[in-house]
C-alpha cells in the first residue's frame, strides 16, 4: 500500500459529508458542530474543519483526519477503514501487507460472501431448494423478501458446501474451518448448516459476518436455529440482524421498531413497517445498543408477549437506557411480530404508531398479572414493580409514576415511594469527561486567535513578516514552523506536517477561532493587536512602578527620576490605546 493511495483516498472524500453521514452538524463560521459521538455531552464541542479535513473534539480532545473518526467510530483497524473510504472514492486497492489478521479476516469475508451467494442460488434455483422455497411459501416469505435479505438454503447432506468451496473454488479446509462453515471431525470436514433455511449476518456495510439456520421440521432434540461460532469477524451480540437493508428507513422514520428473530423482521418489512432490526434474542448487549444510536435515539420494542417478565429483557432495557435511548413498547394481541404482521397488517402498522412509553407498559403489564384489589396481590405488584420506580433516574417521571401506582393500589404515594426507595440504585455516577485544564491566561487566548485569523487572512503575509506580538511558546513556535515551510503555504499541509506537539496546538486554535469568526475579519485582527499591546504596555508599567520602589529604597534619585519619565511615557500610550 502506497502512501500516495492513502493521501489519493483523503484528496477524494470529503470528512463533512463522511462525518455528517453518522451525526448530525451544523454549520459555525466556516466549520461545522456537532455533538461528540466518542462521549456524554449536551453542548456541542465537536469540530469539523473541511479546509483542514480534520476534526476535533474540544471536551475529550479526541481528533483527527477521516481515517481516525472511522476507526473509533466502527471500531475498527485502519486497513477495515480504508476499504471502507476506498470503495466510498471509487479507489481500487493495492493489497494491503504485514496486516496478518486483516489479511484473515478479508479471507474469510470472501468465504462467506461465496457461502452465501451458493446457499442463496441453492433456495432459488436448484431442485436441492424445494423444500425450503415450499418452507418460506408457507410462513408468508415473498420472492422480493427472498431476495432483499438474501435468503438461502443448506441442503441436507453432510458437505455440499465444503465440496463446493474447496472442489471448486479452491478454498483451503482451514478458511472455511475459522469463518465456521465447516467443523472437522477425525480428519474429515462437515458443513455446519445442513437441512436449514440461511440467514446471512451482515454488518451494516453489507459484509456477511455468519449465518444463521433455521431448521424446516421442528421437533426432536435437534436445535430449531443455529449461528455462526465467535470468528474473527462475527461475534454474538454485536450487530443487528437487517440493519443493512433498512438503515435508511430508521433514518427516515427517526426511531428503530426492535424484534428478536428473523421472521418477525420480515413478515413486519413486507407489511410496510420496515424501519426495524432484530435482536436475535430478548435482550440488548451494550455492543448492540452502541450500533443502533448510531442511527437513531428512539427504540420502540416489539418483543414476544411474555418479555414484560423476562429478567433479560428488563436488563436490556437498562442497557438502552445506559445508551441515552428514548424506549417505548409496542403491544398486540399477537404472540409475536411475525403472527401481528401476517394476521393484521394495517393494525400492526397502528401498533406501531401507538407504542407506549416503558414505564406505563410495565406498570401496566403488572397490574395485568396480578390482583390489586387483595393483599396478596397487591404484595406482588410491589415486589416487581418497586425495583423499576427506583430505577428511575427522573424525578418528575418518577413522581408520575409513583402517583399512577399508588391510585391504582388504592394506597398513600408515601407508601409506594418509600418502598420505591429501598431499591434506588446506588451505582456509581457514570464516568464523564475531565475537562478540567490548566486555564489559559489572558495573553494566550489572544495570541492564539491573532495567530488563526491572520493565518486565515494572509497566511503569506503571516509567514514572511516579521512579528515580535507573539510571546506565548507555542504560538512562537507555530509561527516558527511557518516560516520553515517552503513554497505556498497550504493549511491542510502545513497542519498534517507539524511536529506531534504542536499538531494539536494548532487544530485547537485554528477550529475555534474559525467558529467564533464572523463579520470584519481584519477590524478583529486590529482588536485584537491592540489587546495585546495594552496588556504589554501594563505590564511595562508595573515593571517600572517595581523599579521605582527599588530605587527609592537606595536612595537612587537620578534612577527615580529616570524611570519616572519612563513610567509617564508608557502610561500616555496606555491611554492611547484605551481611547
Amino acid at each position: 500500500m502506497a502512501q500516495d493511495q492513502i493521501e489519493e483516498i483523503k484528496r477524494k472524500i470529503d470528512i463533512v459529508e463522511i462525518i455528517g453521514e453518522h451525526i448530525a452538524l451544523k454549520k459555525s463560521g466556516s466549520n461545522h458542530k456537532g455533538l461528540c459521538p466518542f462521549h456524554s455531552e449536551k453542548t456541542p464541542s465537536f469540530m469539523v474543519s473541511q479546509e483542514l479535513q480534520i476534526f476535533k473534539c474540544f471536551g475529550c480532545s479526541l481528533g483527527g483526519d477521516v481515517y481516525k473518526f472511522l476507526m473509533e467510530y466502527e471500531k475498527i483497524e485502519f486497513p477495515q477503514a480504508l476499504k471502507i473510504l476506498a470503495d466510498r472514492a471509487g479507489v481500487k486497492l493495492i493489497p494491503l501487507k504485514g496486516f496478518t489478521s486483516y489479511e484473515e479476516k478479508e479471507e474469510i469475508y470472501k468465504a462467506n460472501s461465496l457461502a452465501s451467494e451458493f446457499y442463496h442460488f441453492l433456495l432459488i434455483s436448484h431442485k436441492l431448494g424445494e423444500v425450503g422455497r415450499l418452507y418460506l411459501k408457507k410462513r408468508g416469505v415473498s420472492d422480493d423478501s427472498i431476495k432483499t435479505f438474501k435468503l438461502g438454503f443448506a441442503p441436507d447432506s453432510p458437505d455440499t458446501l465444503f465440496r463446493f468451496m474447496t472442489k471448486k473454488r479452491g478454498y483451503k479446509p482451514q478458511i472455511l474451518e475459522k469463518a465456521g462453515l465447516a467443523i472437522s471431525r477425525g480428519g474429515d470436514h462437515f458443513d455446519r448448516f445442513r437441512a436449514r433455511i440461511i440467514f446471512p449476518l451482515n454488518d451494516h456495510y453489507g459484509n456477511t459476518l455468519g449465518f444463521s439456520g433455521r431448521v424446516i421440521k421442528d421437533g426432536g432434540d435437534i436445535a430449531k436455529y443455529i449461528n455462526s461460532p465467535d470468528t474473527l469477524v462475527y461475534k454474538k451480540g454485536q450487530n443487528l440482524y437487517g440493519l443493512n437493508a433498512t438503515k435508511s428507513e430508521v433514518k427516515q422514520k427517526g426511531y428503530t421498531v426492535v424484534v428478536e428473530g428473523e421472521f418477525d423482521l420480515i413478515s413486519s418489512y413486507q407489511s410496510g413497517v420496515k424501519n426495524l432490526v432484530a435482536i436475535k434474542g430478548s435482550a440488548f448487549t451494550p455492543e448492540q445498543a452502541e450500533l443502533v444510536s448510531r442511527f437513531t435515539k428512539e427504540v420502540r420494542l416489539a418483543l414476544d408477549s411474555d418479555f414484560a417478565g423476562d429478567a433479560a429483557a428488563r436488563r436490556g432495557i437498562e442497557v438502552l437506557k445506559k445508551q441515552g435511548m428514548d424506549i417505548k413498547v409496542v403491544v398486540t394481541n399477537y404472540k409475536d411480530p411475525d403472527e401481528a404482521a401476517r394476521a393484521n397488517a394495517q393494525g400492526w402498522a397502528v401498533s406501531v404508531e401507538a407504542a407506549l412509553g416503558i414505564y406505563d407498559f410495565l406498570i401496566d403489564s403488572t397490574f395485568k398479572k396480578y390482583n390489586p384489589k387483595t393483599t396478596e396481590g397487591k404484595e406482588k405488584i410491589s415486589r416487581e414493580i418497586s425495583p423499576i420506580l427506583g430505577s428511575i433516574e427522573d424525578e418528575i417521571v418518577k413522581s408520575a409514576c409513583v402517583k399512577i401506582v399508588a391510585q391504582r393500589l388504592g394506597v398513600p404515594e408515601t407508601a409506594v415511594l418509600s418502598q420505591a426507595v429501598k431499591h434506588t440504585k446506588s451505582d456509581s455516577p457514570r464516568e464523564s469527561v475531565d475537562t478540567a485544564k490548566t486555564p489559559k491566561d489572558r495573553r494566550q487566548i489572544l495570541e492564539e486567535r491573532l495567530f488563526a485569523l491572520e493565518l486565515k487572512v494572509s497566511p503569506e503575509e503571516l509567514k514572511n513578516g516579521v512579528s515580535n506580538i507573539f510571546q506565548t511558546p507555542k504560538v512562537r513556535r507555530l509561527l516558527e514552523e511557518l516560516k520553515l515551510s517552503k513554497g505556498k503555504v497550504e493549511l491542510q499541509t502545513f497542519s498534517k506536517n507539524l511536529p506531534p506537539e504542536l499538531s494539536d496546538t494548532f487544530t485547537e486554535i485554528f477550529l475555534k477561532s474559525e467558529d467564533l469568526s464572523e463579520g470584519d475579519t481584519q477590524k478583529e485582527i486590529e482588536t485584537l493587536i491592540r489587546e495585546i499591546e495594552e496588556l504589554n504596555t501594563r505590564n511595562k508599567i508595573k515593571e517600572i512602578t517595581s523599579k521605582i520602589t527599588q530605587k527609592e529604597k537606595e536612595g537612587d534619585e537620578a534612577g527615580v527620576k529616570l524611570l519616572s519619565e519612563k513610567l509617564d511615557e508608557a502610561l500616555k500610550i496606555l491611554s492611547k490605546l484605551e481611547t
